[in-house]
């Protein structure tokens, strides 16, 4: 059987089809004549489609089971207004001769460049050495990268497909290093950038356990009794164990602080709630982030012109109502659609030089996640008044 893949977007009425899907699932039932027909819910990354086998259905339901990859033979037709195909013939396929991206969705942006951006942000943002050499330490390990880079960020609520979590976490870490310089020039000496964009880097990657996503996105054993939030602090003490010297143990508990609170509440699954600035923070820069992921997700079909809700979204259960998006807003986000915001990753890669351009920090050499002398240094700008008495409240 034909193997060169054809995706449920491409198929049209009336055509013949062989190709391969991911068997989402599968059962046998009956007609109102009590003979057994198969039933298949077949994806890949653009969609799903139901499938049916009226003939030799015991004997076709035998050669596969659900969450394998299949090789299918057969016609699509339309049924209630739904495109539907009738299989003559399907087998198994090995996992190895498939691509995974093509079953499953995936970020927009490929992984590489997502990881490249993520790092190259480090290197460019983050002054604290040992900060710095924490976060070498994961992102340099290939082991870790790799999986991390695969990830999705969950099942189902948000960025929850392939490269997902990755997506998420640079989204957050672009967001960190514009709000880290807003409020530490704000309020001087109260917000540590380099330790927010640590957070925004750290703060999911216990998913990477917590999740199983080779064929479908479900929860892991380790999942379901340990979780990402506590997975993700015993990570970050491992590593601070294995560097050398050993990381400053009060910058390893705020590190295990920012992970552990991430989700803000309690009743959210936070063993401990926010008790730093940084961690606040990085609980309001999750939840947007990842609130705003959702209402894309939602809002996707209105900007890529379907109009029948008049600007209305489907409902929506994690908002408690349908999402508008007026016309004028979703013309913009459609002629940036190509893009998708950015070719290096999602929203804008924050501005600036890297460190080693930089006027010399204090905290460039400071273990500590808060150094009074590199805070006061930023803070110089921060009252100066230009000759035509603008105030210069904020860093540029």
């Amino acid at each position: 059987m034909t193997r060169s893949k054809v995706f449920v977007s491409e198929l049209t009425d009336n055509s013949a089809v062989e190709t391969t899907f991911l068997a989402a699932a599968k059962s046998v039932r009956e007609t109102r004549n009590g003979d057994p027909y198969l039933c298949i819910t077949l994806q890949d990354k653009t969609g799903t489609i139901e499938a049916r086998g009226w003939d030799d259905a015991e004997q076709l339901e035998a050669r596969f089971d659900a969450d394998d990859f299949i090789a299918v033979r057969g016609r699509v037709s339309s049924y209630r207004g739904e495109l539907q195909i009738t299989v003559n013939d399907v087998e198994r396929i090995d996992d190895s001769r498939v691509e995974l991206s093509d079953y499953l969705p995936h970020s927009r942006w490929s992984r590489g460049q997502l990881f490249d951006s993520l790092r190259s942000l480090v290197q460019r943002h983050v002054n604290s050495e040992e900060i710095r050499r924490f976060l070498f330490a994961l992102l340099d390990d290939d082991a870790w990268s790799e999986r991390f880079s695969k990830a999705p960020a969950a099942v189902s609520n948000h960025h929850a497909y392939l490269a997902g979590l990755l997506e998420h976490t640079l989204s957050m870490a672009r967001l960190a290093v514009t709000m880290g310089r807003h409020y530490s020039a704000y309020y001087p000496g109260l917000v540590d950038p380099d330790l927010l964009v640590a957070g925004c880097v750290i703060h999911d990657m216990g998913k990477i356990d917590e999740l199983e996503y080779r064929r479908s996105f479900d929860y892991s054993t380790r999942g379901r009794l340990v979780g990402h939030v506590v997975g993700g602090a015993e990570l970050v003490g491992r590593v601070a164990r294995t560097l050398e010297p050993e990381l400053d143990e009060q910058l390893t508990m705020q590190l295990q602080h920012l992970v552990l609170s991430h989700h803000g509440k309690k009743d959210y699954g936070a063993p401990v709630t926010p008790k730093s600035p940084e961690a606040i923070l990085l609980h309001h820069l999750d939840m947007i982030d990842s609130r705003m992921n959702a209402c894309w997700q939602a809002c996707k079909p209105l900007v890529e012109g379907d109009d029948d809700g008049e600007g209305w979204s489907d409902y929506q259960r994690m908002f408690g109502s349908s999402m508008y998006v007026s016309g004028d807003a979703a013309q913009g986000w459609q002629q940036s659609e190509s893009t998708g915001g950015g070719a290096d990753g999602p929203g804008i890669e924050p501005g600036g030089v890297a460190p080693t351009e930089q006027q010399p920090d204090a905290r460039a050499s400071s273990p500590g996640p808060r150094d009074e002398a590199g805070d006061d240094k930023q803070s110089d700008v921060d009252t100066e008044t230009t000759d035509d008495q603008t105030l210069t409240l904020f860093d540029d």
